[in-house]
């Protein structure tokens, strides 16, 4: 019988006349192995036309087609050689491969298996039945089934790879870690093991350390959109918010359906409160992976952040639902608890995240917080283990460590002690904050030009005449939280916490322009004024249909004193004052989840009170008498019935003895004193920069004729 022959490919050096089925099978995997799929499918196409089923040509075909997208396709390809051919362990191994990716695990695991007994010798068919082993989340067959191929090939790269994910899983980052640099001592160009070096760098905290080995896989592979998002992911950990968010941008530009980019796009615009973005992206996120715990988390954060407390337990449940042993939801769901007055459960997540993982100092931190330190406080033991490392330990460790130990000594009345760490935490912190001071000077300015006498005069009259909002404002940490607390304790009144909807509505630019507050009310009407104050009672209404009064405890609205004045005039406006150098002092030695970024130098924070100070005195310069309230928080803790009284009788309502009660309110209260509003008045606070005044010099310096004593 004369054998069958086939046209070949014409290349363009020359023309074969003619090739056996052998030759020309032989030519198609020449030319597959040197990355020319279309002449190699050309060539089995001929093939299997002059012999229909030949087992190794649809084999190889299968294998193209997957390598050009095409899955289910290669899936039925391969099919049919093995029912021609069934006992070619290797058809069987790239078969089950494919039925992984497809997400079909049994079959995946059926083909693995039927691999490896008809070809037990092939390290990649133990490898591959491996990694389905692995996606069945059955982690000790899977670890066999990768050291069963390291036994037949020591230096097999997948294997090595898959070892380390497996280690990652099971929550030994330093074990993976060590996979992965062993793979790249074998195969220096592995991608996979490059970008998953990069992610557990990053994971492990070491943020630089992974940009650098990332950088290094996008070179290999400019369209690798993984590690794109895990560069991304490193650089937002460095708080380099344009060129995180440009890696995220990038990787969903080469992967529109990437969760993770999603995700890590949220959480900048998380970082720059710009809440309702991050919302859209993390749902965004959400819809392409319900499943995934890390987008729940996300969004608890962002509705605690955006004062939904509700939707933010739901969030946290959802996420520890789908993960029980995620870390970061632990802690969101203690803080959430903290803020809801729990205090004893928020301590219990804070010990179960410990639980999870003994070395992370979020958690000590945390639990650091909760309540006040004593001495031969266990926690604090284990911190000042922790600070034996801390000449060698990395900056995005010693960073929280350094301010838990502050609060640890300044509790335990050690302040020699505690202003060292403050300093360092500070300096870490400053660092990494993007933050010119000279900007906020600017700002100051610009508000005070916009809002002059003559424009207020010219826009008086129009807004919402809704009296809803009452606005508790004034420098962080200056006793806001107190004046809410008590004033959200009367039964009329719901209190909503720091509400970042007055900022947004003031900041959101007008069409065609980029300039943020004051510049975006440029050109602003009485029409616009009143839809402004619609909008921002509308956003009220929604955290409480019923009350007859809420609060807005957001400090940094003293900014928008004139805007209230103009876009709701029956509102009540409270601005809190407090000793300038305890305020400065509260600010500097708290590290903040967000925001706050003048509050890491003691130079810009007394910089940043000037500014507050002089603006304040603006508003009482151009706003007529009576357009808000002043209290004194020393005076409110020195007695605070009678500052209540007067509290509650500006803003319309009569007395309840609940609000002398504050600290037993049950509600949701989010800001760094949550601690502190929970116990009954205390004067522990007043004049205690006393204790730090020898380290204090730039701060008073910079606050200068405001320093108490020296006007």
């Amino acid at each position: 019988m004369t054998p069958k022959t086939v046209r070949p490919y014409k290349t363009p050096a020359s023309s074969i006349k003619k090739l056996s089925i052998e030759q020309a099978l032989q030519l198609a995997t020449q030319h597959h192995s040197a990355g020319r799929l279309a002449p190699a499918e050309k060539l089995l196409r001929q093939i299997l036309q002059a012999q229909p089923g030949h087992p190794f040509a649809l084999h190889l075909l299968g294998v193209i087609a997957h390598q050009v997208g095409k899955t289910e396709d290669a899936v039925q390809l391969i099919g049919q050689a093995i029912r021609k051919l069934p006992t070619v362990g290797q058809f069987h191994s790239n078969l089950g491969e494919m039925c992984r990716i497809l997400k079909r695990l049994d079959e995946a695991v059926a083909h693995g298996e039927k691999a490896v007994a008809l070809d037990p010798d092939s390290a990649t068919a133990h490898s591959n039945l491996g990694i389905a082993y692995y996606d069945r989340k059955e982690l000790d067959k899977a670890e066999a089934c990768q050291q069963r191929a390291l036994t037949i090939n020591p230096n097999l790269a997948t294997a090595l790879n898959n070892l380390g994910s497996i280690r990652r899983d099971r929550k030994d980052k330093e074990g993976a870690i060590n996979y992965y640099r062993k793979v790249l001592t074998v195969a220096p160009h592995h991608l996979e093991s490059i970008n998953n070096l990069g992610a557990m760098l990053a994971e492990t905290e070491e943020p630089e350390e992974a940009v650098k080995v990332l950088l290094q896989a996008i070179r290999l592979k400019p369209k690798y959109a993984e590690a794109h998002c895990n560069i991304g992911t490193a650089f937002l950990m460095l708080e380099q918010f344009d060129k995180a968010a440009a890696g995220f941008n990038h990787a969903l530009a080469l992967k529109p359906d990437y969760p993770e980019a999603y995700l890590g796009l949220a959480r900048i615009h998380q970082e720059h409160k710009r809440l309702s973005e991050a919302e859209i992206m993390a749902d965004k996120a959400l819809a392409l992976a319900p499943e995934k715990a890390e987008v729940h988390n996300l969004l608890g954060g962002i509705h605690a952040e955006a004062g939904y407390p509700d939707k933010a337990e739901l969030a946290y449940a959802r996420a520890l639902a789908f993960n029980p042993d995620l870390l970061s939801a632990h802690l969101g769901k203690g803080y959430l608890l903290m803020e809801q007055g729990k205090m004893e459960a928020a301590e219990a997540s804070f010990r179960h995240a410990l639980s999870l993982d003994a070395t992370n100092l979020a958690a000590r931190l945390a639990l650091a917080q909760v309540k006040k330190v004593k001495d031969g406080d266990e926690n604090m033991a284990a911190l000042l283990q922790a600070a034996e490392k801390l000449d060698t330990m990395l900056e995005t460790k010693a960073l929280p460590l350094h301010f838990a130990l502050g609060k640890c000594y300044d509790d335990t009345k050690q302040y020699d002690l505690a202003m060292p760490h403050f300093l360092k935490g500070c300096h870490l912190k400053r660092k990494r904050t993007q933050y010119d001071p000279a900007d906020n000077d600017k700002v100051r300015q610009n508000i005070c030009e916009f809002f002059s006498r003559e424009t207020i005069e010219g826009l008086r009259g129009a807004g919402c005449s809704s009296n809803l909002p009452i606005f508790v404002l004034g420098m962080p940490r200056s006793g806001t939280t107190l004046i809410e607390q008590t004033i959200a304790s009367h039964p009329l009144v719901y209190g909503a916490g720091e509400l970042p909807d007055l900022l947004g509505l003031a900041a959101k630019p007008k069409e065609g322009s980029t300039e943020g507050y004051p510049l975006s009310l440029k050109g602003i009407t009485p029409q616009d004024l009143q839809d402004l104050g619609e909008s921002y009672v509308k956003g009220l209404r929604a955290r409480h249909a019923d009350a007859k009064r809420i609060t807005d405890k957001m400090p940094a609205n003293f900014n928008c004193v004139g805007l209230i004045h103009l876009m709701l005039p029956n509102a009540r406006i409270i601005h809190v004052k407090r000793n300038p150098v305890d305020t400065c002092l509260s600010g500097f030695t708290r590290l903040f989840n967000k925001s706050q970024h003048h509050s890491y130098d003691l130079a810009e924070i007394g910089r940043y009170y000037r500014n507050y100070a002089i603006l304040m005195d603006h508003w009482r310069e151009v706003l007529p008498a009576g357009a808000f309230y002043e209290v004194q928080y020393e005076e409110v803790v020195a007695d605070h019935g009678t500052q209540a009284r007067a509290l509650l009788d500006y803003c319309g309502l009569e007395w309840d003895n609940a609000c002398l009660d504050f600290h037993k309110t049950e509600r949701n209260i989010r800001t760094a004193s949550v601690t502190q509003v929970r116990q009954p008045i205390y004067t522990s606070s007043v004049d205690r920069w006393r204790k730090y005044e020898a380290h204090l010099e730039p701060l008073l310096k910079e606050l200068g004729y405001l320093v108490p004593g020296r006007g």
